[in-house]
């Protein structure tokens, strides 16, 4: 039987703690530091020889680049000290936008990445909401994407006039989901050109939200500008109120204020990157996604 051990980032130890008091495992918070020109350092603080599966939490976000370097200097540590068995929790996954090469001579910095902890020879990443799940894989290692949309159904309890909107098309699937779990009817937003004026308009496709509260769900929320513009939209159509959900906030350049000032009604997130406007936590999926892994 595989004797395992639950270490965390710092920033991460309220996710590691709740993986390891879940799973009755111990827990230990990986040291770190920067050394004056820059380079990462990592150590384990306890005996790692006595461990045969490592289950290594890193909230990669910010400071992707560093932190996802920290977690692979963490993972080479552990397989070189005797660990057979490494499963890496990100709960949100940096690079997974660049699924695909949009221009010619860019690399997909996803596979990249997912790559390199092959590569290192990790058993399995396990990550929330990932932009495009059907890009998330790598050979030799199992990638598992943890799916919140039963918590967004929750939230949903006592509206009684909701309909859910996803910001394009590409992320229909999500709304779908949600909508699997509250029963409310659903679309996505279509971006319409003048072909003379060049303008750009945008409204829901095929769904009447006057009188109604809209609800428009994403994986991101990282300018907040599709949402400040379809809540313009909305609220000329009739909606009541709109609201924004998203499983990860980075909320870049005040995007919650002007969002809010635009008229949006309110903001959630998870817990995936903390933040003011978290009211998911999604710890407990995790852990049943590393349970159905390691028994």
């Amino acid at each position: 039987m595989v004797k395992y051990l639950v270490a965390s980032f710092e920033w991460s130890s309220d996710i590691g703690n709740e993986i390891a008091s879940s799973l009755g495992l111990a827990h230990t918070i990986i040291e770190s530091k920067f050394f004056p020109d820059g380079e990462s350092y990592v150590r384990y603080p306890i005996d790692l020889s006595v461990y045969d599966g490592l289950i290594l939490v890193q909230r990669a976000y910010p400071n992707q680049d560093s932190r996802l370097f920290q977690t692979m200097l963490a993972v080479d540590a552990a397989r070189d000290l005797g660990v057979r068995e490494i499963h890496v929790v990100l709960p949100y996954l940096p690079y997974a936008r660049q699924d695909r090469r949009f221009r010619d001579g860019e690399p997909i910095s996803l596979s990249t990445l997912l790559t390199l902890l092959s590569s290192l020879k990790v058993s399995s990443v396990i990550a929330v909401d990932v932009h495009k799940p059907e890009a998330f894989r790598a050979p030799g290692m199992r990638c598992v994407n943890v799916e919140p949309f039963e918590f967004y159904a929750d939230l949903l309890r006592g509206v009684d006039n909701a309909v859910l909107l996803s910001p394009d098309l590409g992320s229909l699937w999500r709304v779908k989901r949600v909508s699997e779990y509250s029963g409310f009817q659903y679309s996505y937003l279509e971006k319409f050109r003048d072909r003379v004026t060049g303008e750009v308009t945008i409204r829901p496709r095929e769904l009447d939200v006057a009188g109604k509260e809209v609800f428009i769900i994403d994986d991101i929320i990282a300018t907040g500008g599709t949402i400040i513009e379809a809540t313009k939209v909305l609220k000329s159509m009739g909606a009541t109120k709109v609201h924004a959900i998203a499983t990860h906030c980075l909320l870049l350049n005040n995007a919650d204020l002007r969002m809010l000032e635009a008229g949006v009604s309110s903001i959630t997130c998870s817990n995936t990157i903390p933040t003011k406007y978290t009211r998911v936590n999604v710890n407990q999926l995790i852990v049943r996604a590393i349970k159905e892994l390691i028994t």
